[in-house]
C-alpha cells in the first residue's frame, strides 16, 4: 500500500488500541522518537499529513510516559554507585537524601554471571585478565530494563534482564535515560576503534 497510505491508515483515531510488542519494545528503551508518531510531526514529514493527523500522532506520543524518550543525561547526574542503593556516600557539609532504592535479588545476579560469565559484553574486558587475581570475579550486572522505570515489583529473567558490564560500560550506559542499550554501546566502541 506504500508507506504513507500505510502510516495514514494507523492514524486513523481508534486504530492503535493498545501498543504491539515491537512498539513497545520502542517505548521501553526510551526509543518513542522512532515510532510513527514521531515520525508524523517531524518537520521532514508533517507537510504529508492533514492537522487532524498530526493531532492524532500529538495525542498518541502525550500518553506516553516519560521514561518512553530517551534524554542525555549530564555527566554529574551519572551515578552508578546510586544504582546499587549506596545512597549513604556524604563529602563536605552533612545533608540529608531521600531517594527510592530498588532491591536486587542478588541469586538474579549470580545466575547473569553462571550464564554469561565475568566478560563485560560491551568491550569484553575481563577484570583477572586485566588485573590478575585481585579481578577474579569482578564485574557489574546491568539491568536492561531500569528498576526505576518499572517502579514496580516484578519477577526478572536473570538470563535475559540481566547483562554482566564493567563499571566504565555501566557508566557510559547510563549517560543516557533510558539507557542506552548494550549493542548501540558496543556500536559506539566499534567506530571509536575505527577512528583511532
Amino acid at each position: 500500500m506504500g508507506g504513507l497510505a500505510a502510516a495514514k491508515k494507523l492514524l486513523k483515531k481508534g486504530a492503535s488500541g493498545s501498543p504491539g510488542k515491537g512498539l513497545q519494545t520502542l517505548i521501553d528503551h526510551g526509543r518513542a522518537d522512532l515510532l510513527l508518531e514521531a515520525c508524523v510531526l517531524s518537520p521532514k514529514f508533517a507537510s504529508l499529513f492533514t492537522q487532524e493527523e498530526r493531532d492524532e500522532a500529538q495525542s498518541r506520543l502525550d500518553a506516553i510516559p516519560a521514561y518512553g524518550f530517551r534524554r542525555r543525561v549530564p555527566p554529574g547526574e551519572i551515578r552508578i554507585d546510586d544504582l546499587d542503593g549506596n545512597m549513604k556516600w556524604r563529602e563536605g557539609a552533612a545533608q540529608r537524601v531521600i531517594v527510592n532504592a530498588y532491591e536486587r535479588n542478588e541469586k538474579a545476579r549470580k545466575a547473569c554471571i553462571a550464564k554469561h560469565g565475568t566478560r563485560c559484553a560491551a568491550c569484553d574486558m575481563t577484570f583477572s585478565k586485566v588485573y590478575g587475581d585481585i579481578g577474579e570475579g569482578f564485574i557489574h550486572v546491568h539491568h536492561i530494563k531500569p528498576l526505576a522505570a518499572i517502579r514496580v515489583e516484578y519477577e526478572i529473567d536473570a538470563i535475559k534482564d540481566l547483562v554482566p558490564v564493567c563499571p566504565n560500560c555501566h557508566a557510559m550506559l547510563h549517560t543516557y535515560d533510558p539507557p542506552l542499550s548494550v549493542s548501540e554501546l558496543r556500536e559506539i566502541l566499534l567506530q571509536q576503534r575505527k577512528l583511532s
